[in-house]
């Protein structure tokens, strides 16, 4: 056991220095030479010798040739007055050294002419403040190695954890110990005359001010701290003083640069976050910094491996990673530039890559595109039409006609991709084809996600039609899957006044209804509704299945969100994806197809996970790792706000059912929009299932289909518990506001032909 000792191991952080001209000094020191717990250092000889090697760089000198030169320098010189004495007590070691000024000129003589001596010496007047030692701890390694300043602050008020050896030069003696305390001890045994000052509670509002200015301005001020709202108050307090920014974030190898000396007026973090100040970025959840974090290093920015890493935060890893080898080039670019920076050379304010990914680079491996729907002729439409079978008694105008196909286009869609062909004949009769190049995906297998759409429309066209007091008949021509055309619709008829048909009352909710995926306040849905949304299915052969209770919906999130993921992994399913969202309102506008990104009514933490999985690196290294359990999570809080969710279910697996399926789907769509009660799809998952459980080929991998056959069966200890029926269609129905955007749909003259 060691004995109690004056100096406080586990807080001292500068070493103390003894002078030999000094009698106290000199008595401390004795004191510590005889102690036997005190290891010393003493190779003054060696350190003379390469002095006078450093004064003289011309001569060649012998090794007896210098002995006899340090023999003669100390026989004029009293050697035991010479230099000084250094204590190290975290390490209980005094060590020998020479005066400052020559103990400088030796340990930097190496750096000529890459750095002159009066570059160096114009260095030693700069301060140089450093906010978090993480990263930051290569990069004061890097100028204290340099001597690329005279002072530098260093701030941070975390302590050593096992889990920060993967980059902090540490060791498990120093685990507990204030980061802070572990890089000025490092630097003070590189160089004990190199002055360090550390604020160990880190940067706070009540001491920003004291870090950048007491005893002199910062020359330049280098950000390395996690915090978002200490990042932006050291950038504001910064730019007041017109003290530069440097910033390196550990992928890619960006250094970001931020001039405020030379343009006090420059917005900080160069505009990406608007005017948003310190004040704003208070107290934000993990989960509200992940899109802010995302503005300030860029989406498009960000490595493929980071992006993986920001959405398995809190899901297969605690927090965001970083790389010793990443930091490591922190330390030496942010060291670089600094030193350019302060010695005045020219550096601009802006971003700077230096992307080992990029420099060392293997032949790049094959992406899956997002393949463009090609289009096809009209005569390839008029092909699949019955030859002579149907005539109408009653033929519409072109006026009605188009309005009552206008009023069908707005039936659901998968993807919002309007699938349909209306070709109207010369008998006058309207036949519904199904335009595969629009659907084709992994969720419209067979086409049965086309149907539900086709049945939707019809259900559509006969309320209109109903209501323009047209009679009409509705005949399902499609009798096996994949067949193209779907249904013809007979015009015999019509009137001033409306037609009666079951259900008329819905027709005021074909220009009401839309998908509207906003969350809010949980409102369970009265038995009376549920009852209404049921019969309106039931006289169609299908039945509706209702699960309103709380508990049974947080089972159920975690079988769709796996599915979710499931979907985005597989290759066609991300092509699907990327195909189908919009993501801007041009593409929106310009398509007038597909999901516009402003439906999603996303938060800005969803919206920056979607956004990062726009990358098809990113979805290709999680499936090869088995990993993209964040996105799992996105869809949560659809189901949780639920006032309920509905499982359209039919007794057999044809073609008829879906369509039937899709008029029911609309009829209480309709009707719950009517109702003021929002709706939004969830049936990804439930073509998946149909998929697996009739393919042998799927594009799933093994592990994949063994987490599908689970989650399907986890289903059915919620809905269709006996495994009876055909499971077809499921919504989430809530009570929110107006949807921020409705979905486009393509003009008339898109999806009509008119022989």
């Amino acid at each position: 056991m060691l004995p109690s000792s004056p100096f406080d191991f586990h807080r001292q952080i500068s070493p103390i220095i003894y002078h030999l001209n000094d009698l106290q000094d000199i008595l401390k020191v004795k004191e510590l030479l005889d102690s036997p717990y005190v290891r010393f250092v003493d190779q003054l000889n060696n350190q003379m010798a390469e002095l006078i090697k450093a004064k003289n760089p011309a001569k060649s000198f012998s090794d007896l040739e210098l002995a006899t030169l340090v023999s003669d320098f100390f026989r004029e010189n009293d050697r035991e007055k010479y230099g000084v004495w250094v204590f190290f007590s975290w390490k209980n070691i005094l060590v020998r050294l020479l005066p400052e000024e020559e103990f400088v000129l030796v340990r930097t003589q190496r750096n000529n002419y890459k750095i002159t001596s009066k570059e160096q010496e114009d260095l030693r007047k700069k301060k140089i403040g450093i906010i978090g030692l993480s990263v930051g701890q290569s990069i004061a390694f890097a100028i204290a190695l340099e001597r690329g300043c005279g002072e530098l602050r260093l701030a941070d008020f975390d302590t050593l954890e096992l889990s920060n050896l993967n980059r902090i030069k540490a060791g498990v003696t120093d685990l507990g110990v204030e980061k802070v305390v572990i890089a000025a001890r490092e630097i003070s045994e590189i160089d004990p005359y190199l002055k360090i000052t550390v604020f160990r509670d880190g940067i706070s509002e009540d001491n920003i001010g004291d870090f950048l200015s007491e005893g002199g301005d910062l020359d330049l001020l280098i950000d390395e701290c996690d915090s978002l709202d200490i990042k932006a108050l050291a950038r504001e307090k910064a730019k007041a003083k017109r003290i530069p920014v440097l910033m390196e974030t550990s992928d890619r190898g960006m250094l970001d640069i931020e001039r405020f000396d030379l343009e006090p007026d420059r917005a900080i973090f160069h505009g990406l976050i608007g005017d948003l100040k310190f004040t704003d970025l208070q107290g934000l959840t993990s989960k509200q910094k992940v899109p802010m974090a995302l503005k300030i290093t860029g989406i498009s920015t960000v490595s493929t491996r980071m992006k993986v890493s920001l959405l398995e935060v809190n899901q297969t890893i605690a927090s965001w990673p970083q790389l010793a080898s990443a930091v490591y080039l922190g330390g030496a670019t942010v060291s670089h530039a600094s030193r350019k920076l302060l010695l005045g050379e020219k550096i601009e304010s802006g971003r700077y890559y230096v992307d080992l990914d990029e420099l060392i680079k293997k032949e790049s491996e094959a992406i899956p595109l997002v393949s463009k729907k090609s289009v096809k002729a009209k005569e390839y439409f008029v092909e699949h039409l019955p030859a002579g079978k149907y005539k109408s008694t009653y033929k519409l105008s072109e006026e009605e006609l188009r309005y009552l196909i206008q009023k069908a286009n707005t039936a659901p869609s998968g993807g919002n991709s309007q699938p349909w062909k209306w070709i109207f004949d010369k008998e006058g009769v309207l036949h519904l084809i199904h335009d595969k190049d629009k659907s084709e995906s992994l969720l419209d297998y067979l086409g049965t996600g086309s149907l539900l759409a086709f049945g939707a429309a019809l259900e559509i066209i006969r309320l209109t039609g109903a209501n323009m007091g047209l009679e009409l008949s509705i005949h399902y021509q499609i009798a096996q899957f994949d067949e193209d055309l779907i249904a013809s619709v007979l015009f015999y008829a019509k009137k001033d006044s409306p037609y009666t048909v079951t259900h008329a009352d819905l027709v005021k909710g074909i220009d009401l209804r839309c998908t509207n995926r906003k969350n809010e306040e949980r409102e369970l849905i009265s038995p009376e509704e549920i009852q209404e949304f049921k019969l309106l299915a039931k006289d169609l052969g299908v039945t509706l299945e209702v699960q309103n209770d709380l508990g049974v919906l947080v089972k159920l999130a975690p079988i769709l969100g796996g599915m979710d993921r499931l979907r985005l992994l597989h290759e066609q399913g991300y092509a699907d994806f990327m195909n189908e969202i919009r993501w801007s309102d041009k593409e929106a506008i310009d398509t007038k197809d597909g999901i516009d990104i402003a439906t999603l009514e996303m938060g800005n933490a969803e919206r920056a996970a979607i956004g990062l999985v726009r990358d098809p690196g990113t979805v290709k290294f999680f499936r090869k790792n088995d990993l993209g359990y964040g996105l799992t999570k996105i869809s949560d809080q659809t189901v949780l706000t639920a006032g309920a969710v509905l499982m359209l279910e039919a007794d057999e697996y044809t073609p008829q059912a879906f369509l039937k399926s899709g008029a029911a789907l609309q009829r209480i769509w309709m009707k719950a929009n009517l109702t003021g009660y929002s709706v939004q799809p969830i049936s990804a998952s439930l073509f998946i299932f149909h998929r697996v459980n009739r393919e042998e080929i799927t594009g799933f991998n093994s592990g994949e289909k063994e987490q599908i056959i689970l989650f399907k069966s986890q289903l059915n200890t919620i809905f269709n518990l006996e495994n009876q029926k055909e499971e077809m269609f499921m919504v989430r129905i809530n009570r929110a506001s107006d949807p921020s955007m409705r979905s486009f749909r393509r003009d008339v003259s898109e999806s009509l032909i008119i022989l």
